[in-house]
C-alpha cells in the first residue's frame, strides 16, 4: 500500500532510536516500494555534520540493525537520495532558522525522539518559529510527565501551537501484532465477545516481565519506578483494549472514547485497601538468564538512599456492568524469570461436573502472547483418547501467528509511524487518557508513601516478591508462569 507523499522530520536524528528503529522502519517501507518519489526524511540533530556524514551513519545503522540490508542496492539508491540532515541546536535561536521551505502540500511530521524533558522546549521552539501548519503532525514517546500536574504541563506546551488530533502520543505496545490482534479477537469472534464479561470470565491477569536489570538506565529508573515506567501507560493500554466496549468503528475516535471510559471506571485504591491490593519491591542479586546478576541498588546510577520499585503487582476493579466482581490482576518487573509478555484470561468452571469426581476439570484458559512468541492459546478440557470412560485432559488450541504470516521485519514502531503518515490516531494516547491515567497512579503513589506500603524485595531470576503470590493465593487463584505448553 503506497504512503501519501509526507515529510518526516526526525528529532533526534543522530539518536539511538532514529539509528534503532525509525530509520530501518522507513528503509524497510522504501524496500517495499510504498514510498514516493517526493517524500523525504530528515535528520535532525546538534551534531555539526554534512548531509553525506549523516547519510553514512544511517547506513551503518541498517547494516547494523536491518538484517537483508545488503540485498537492496536499488531501495538504498532511492533511499539515500532523500534523506537530508539539518543541524538545529534547540538552545540556539538562529539553529531553528535552518528549518525552512516546509512545505504544505503534503503531510509534515516532526517525531521528537528526544528524551522527553525537551518535548516542551522544541514544541516552544516550532510554535514561535511559525513551523507548524494545519498540515503538520507531532509524535511523542512516553513518558508524557511524572504525574498528572507534570503531564498537564507538557500536555498544555503541545496544544499551544499544535490541535489533539495533530498530536501523536506512542505507546509502543499498541504497535504490537499481539496488541492489534486483540481487537481483532475480541470484535470479530462472536464466540468471544458474546462470553467477554462477567458471566463467563473469573478473573484477568496482565503480565509484562523483563529479565534484564536497569542496565544503563539507572539514573532514569531511579527517580521514575515500575509504576510510573510500566504501569501507567504500556499495563494500562493493554487492560483499556482488554475491558473497553466495543468501539463504533475501529478508524475512529471512538476506539480513544472507550478507553477514556475504563480509565474512568478505575476503582481507586484506598488507605484501607492499598497494603492489601498492591505489591512493590525491589531485586535482590542472583542469578539471570545463567549469569550473576547484582542487586538493584549496586546497579550503576541508582542512589541507595531512593526507595524506587522495580516490581510492581496490583489487584484492581472496574465499576462497571460488564466487569462488576471481576478482578483484573497486574503485574511487571525487572530481572524476573524470563522476558514475557501476556494476557491471562481465566473463565470461570462449569456450574457441575457430569463427569467422574476423579476427572480433572478445569477452567478454560486463554492466553494471549504479546513476546516472545507472538500467538494464542486456548486451553480447554478434552476427553483423552483410547481410554474407557471419560478421563479428561487439559490441552492447548495454539495458534501461532508466525506459523501464517511473516513477523520477523516490521515491529510496533514501524506500524505506528505509517499510521500517522496515513492520519490514523486511533492506536495513539489521547490526552484525557493520559491525564486520566496519571490521576490514578498519583493516587497509588500517595497511598504508598502516607500509608508505608512496604518494599518488598526478591531474588534476580525469579518472578517477584512472595507477597505477589499471595496477592493471588488469598483469591483461591495463582499467576500463569511460564509458558502455557509446559
Amino acid at each position: 500500500m503506497n504512503l501519501n507523499t509526507f515529510n518526516l522530520y526526525l528529532f533526534g536524528g543522530t539518536g539511538d532510536l532514529s539509528n534503532r528503529k525509525l530509520i530501518p522502519a522507513m528503509f524497510r517501507q522504501e524496500a517495499l516500494g510504498n514510498i514516493d518519489s517526493n517524500s523525504e526524511i530528515i535528520g535532525i540533530g546538534s551534531r555539526d555534520i554534512s548531509v553525506d556524514e549523516y547519510v553514512s551513519m544511517i547506513k551503518n545503522s541498517l547494516e547494523k540493525y536491518f538484517p537483508s540490508f545488503i540485498e537492496n542496492d536499488e531501495a538504498w539508491n532511492r533511499f539515500s537520495n532523500r534523506v537530508n540532515y539539518i543541524k538545529v541546536d534547540i538552545n540556539l535561536d538562529n539553529d531553528w532558522k535552518n528549518i525552512n521551505n516546509v512545505p504544505d502540500d503534503r503531510a509534515v511530521i516532526y517525531y521528537l525522539a528526544t528524551p522527553p524533558n525537551l518535548y516542551k522546549q522544541i514544541s516552544t521552539c516550532l510554535k514561535d518559529n511559525n513551523l507548524i501548519f494545519d498540515n503538520c503532525r507531532v509524535v511523542v514517546e512516553k513518558p508524557i510527565g511524572s504525574d498528572l500536574e507534570s503531564a498537564k504541563d507538557i500536555n498544555n506546551s503541545l496544544s499551544a501551537g499544535f490541535k489533539e488530533n495533530q498530536i501523536y502520543r506512542i505507546d509502543h505496545y499498541l504497535g504490537k501484532e499481539a496488541v492489534q490482534n486483540l481487537l481483532a479477537l475480541r470484535f470479530a469472534n462472536t464466540i468471544f465477545e458474546k462470553s467477554w464479561s462477567n458471566s463467563a470470565i473469573d478473573h484477568i491477569q496482565i503480565t509484562v516481565a523483563e529479565d534484564l536489570g536497569v542496565e544503563d538506565r539507572g539514573d532514569y529508573y531511579d527517580v521514575t519506578g515500575a509504576l510510573r515506567d510500566m504501569v501507567q501507560n504500556h499495563l494500562l493500554q493493554i487492560l483499556c483494549l482488554i475491558a473497553m466496549e466495543p468501539p463504533v468503528s475501529i478508524q475512529s475516535e471512538s476506539v480513544r472514547d472507550e478507553k477514556l471510559k475504563v480509565l474512568k471506571s478505575l476503582a481507586p485504591f484506598t488507605k484501607e485497601n492499598i497494603g492489601i491490593n498492591s505489591v512493590r519491591g525491589q531485586y535482590l542479586d542472583g542469578i539471570s538468564k545463567g549469569e550473576p546478576a547484582c542487586s538493584y541498588l549496586d546497579e550503576e546510577g541508582v542512589d541507595s538512599k531512593n526507595n524506587t520499585e522495580t516490581f510492581v503487582a496490583l489487584k484492581l476493579e472496574i465499576n462497571n456492568w460488564r466487569w462488576s466482581g471481576v478482578p483484573f490482576y497486574l503485574r511487571t518487573g525487572k530481572r524476573m524469570h524470563s522476558k514475557s509478555s501476556e494476557i491471562v484470561v481465566r473463565y470461570k468452571s462449569v456450574p457441575h461436573n457430569i463427569f467422574s469426581k476423579s476427572a480433572s476439570l478445569k477452567a478454560d484458559q486463554l492466553v494471549l502472547r504479546i513476546h516472545p512468541d507472538e500467538g494464542i492459546d486456548l486451553k480447554l478440557n478434552t476427553k483423552q483418547p483410547g481410554v474407557s470412560g471419560y478421563d479428561l485432559q487439559e490441552l492447548p488450541l495454539d495458534l501461532n501467528l508466525q506459523d501464517y504470516h511473516e513477523l520477523g521485519h516490521q515491529d510496533c514502531y514501524e506500524r505506528l509511524l505509517l499510521d500517522v503518515i496515513r492520519g490514523n490516531p486511533s492506536l495513539f494516547v489521547r490526552r484525557d487518557e493520559i491525564e486520566a491515567s496519571w490521576q490514578w497512579i498519583d493516587n497509588i503513589i500517595n497511598l504508598w508513601e502516607s500509608e508505608d506500603v512496604s518494599m518488598e524485595e526478591y531474588i534476580s531470576g525469579g518472578w517477584g516478591p512472595s507477597n505477589a503470590d499471595l496477592l493471588l493465593k488469598k483469591d483461591f487463584r495463582s499467576w500463569k508462569n511460564g509458558s502455557i505448553k509446559k
